[in-house]
């Protein structure tokens, strides 16, 4: 930057070089310029301060549709000023109540018939098991026949446990507590039952969900319940099963990784085998056209939703395929997307929702990438728009 001009004193007025005449003409020259540079800054803030200002709108619009959530809570005023709770307080807060968390669900095909075939099993005092892959209701269908039988027995006792490799027998029985058994012994008051004995106790229904998973060692365990409706706790004794004590068994196919094969003992105490299989096209779209109640999509879309699921279970390089679960979470996202922005094509939403979901929900054989996998399904179903 140049110097300022040296302004001459008014009483003694200095003569002027012709260096000192060149070096004024430069600076005037170069204030112009000057006033220039600062114009344009002072233009460039204005334009940057507008732009960040925007920023803020273009977030708060990307986030209207968590604000329009059902499922989440939002904050008011109101909730604001409200006391805190403690930890005790919400789990008191929140403890179910079984009488007014009533479950719905589609009751038709294959679902209805294993409802009533589980139904005649407990009538004649038998125990039955359900097979089948996951994700098409086995637990659900167990949960809501329990809730089916407290209306016409009056006793709402349902215990479920699943298992796996690192299930124990005490996980099914109890154990005792060590604070409380050192100080009184091995009595009751010490023992913490498990939700085996719970349900026996109390003749209500237990599901010994994914049996199958669980070693040898833990099934054995089941052979005294099963057969003589009684079970044995150390240092307490044997106790049998209150009348109406209903066991259901559930396992997935033999053939999918990390189960174990049944014992013959424990495989001839159940007398019925209920087969599921994935539920036909119409009877899955209203599962999940029922399991997305918020956010509504068309019917075309959720044909299509099927049969990005449906391809999966038929595709020769898929071992274990896409879930109901899938094909509610695909209607979920979809539905979210469009109401966020109608101007985008449906087609091209769900393709980009499909990708996310079926990537992780399927388990190709080995050597088998899923993503291209997922990126043939979608361009015959979808296309590639």
């Amino acid at each position: 930057m140049g110097k300022k001009p040296i302004t001459a004193k008014k009483s003694t007025p200095p003569k002027k070089d012709s260096t000192q005449t060149n070096k004024e003409q430069v600076n005037n020259t170069k204030t112009p310029e000057k006033r220039k540079i600062t114009t344009k800054g002072s233009i460039n803030k204005k334009k940057s301060t507008s732009t960040k200002k925007k920023e803020p709108k273009e977030k708060l619009n990307s986030l209207k549709i968590l604000k329009k959530s059902p499922y989440l809570k939002h904050s008011t005023s109101v909730q604001k000023n409200k006391k805190v709770l403690t930890l005790k307080e919400l789990f008191e807060n929140n403890l179910v109540d079984k009488k007014e968390n009533k479950m719905e669900i589609i009751l038709t095909g294959q679902y209805q018939k294993v409802i009533e075939l589980i139904m005649e099993t407990d009538a004649a005092n038998l125990t039955p098991i359900l097979v089948g892959p996951p994700g098409v209701g086995k637990t659900t269908l167990c949960r809501y026949y329990a809730q089916i039988r407290a209306e016409i027995t009056g006793n709402d006792s349902f215990e479920w446990l699943t298992f796996d490799e690192s299930t124990k027998p005490s996980h099914l029985v109890g154990s005792f507590n060590p604070a409380i058994t050192i100080q009184k012994g091995f009595l009751f008051d010490a023992f913490n039952p498990g939700p085996l004995t719970k349900a026996m106790l109390m003749g209500g229904v237990f599901l010994a969900n994914e049996i199958n998973r669980a070693t040898e060692y833990t099934q054995n365990s089941l052979l005294e319940p099963l057969e003589e409706r009684m079970i044995s706790i150390p240092h307490i004794g044997r106790i049998k099963a209150s009348p109406g004590f209903f066991f259901i068994g559930a396992m997935n196919p033999s053939e999918l990784v990390g189960t174990h094969r049944l014992g013959e003992a424990l495989k001839d105490r159940f007398n019925v085998w209920i087969e599921l299989d994935y539920p036909k096209k119409q009877t899955e779209i209203k599962i999940i056209e029922h399991n997305n109640p918020y956010f509504k999509i068309e019917e075309g879309l959720l044909e299509k939703i099927y049969l990005l699921v449906n391809r999966t279970r038929t595709h020769h390089q898929i071992q274990i395929p896409a879930s109901l679960r899938s094909g509610i979470t695909m209607a979920r996202l979809t539905g979210i997307n469009i109401s966020k922005n109608q101007k985008l094509n449906s087609n091209k939403i769900l393709g980009e929702v499909a990708n996310y979901v079926l990537a992780g929900s399927i388990q190709p054989k080995p050597g088998i990438k899923a993503k291209d996998i997922v990126r043939s399904i979608i361009t015959q179903v979808i296309g590639t728009s």
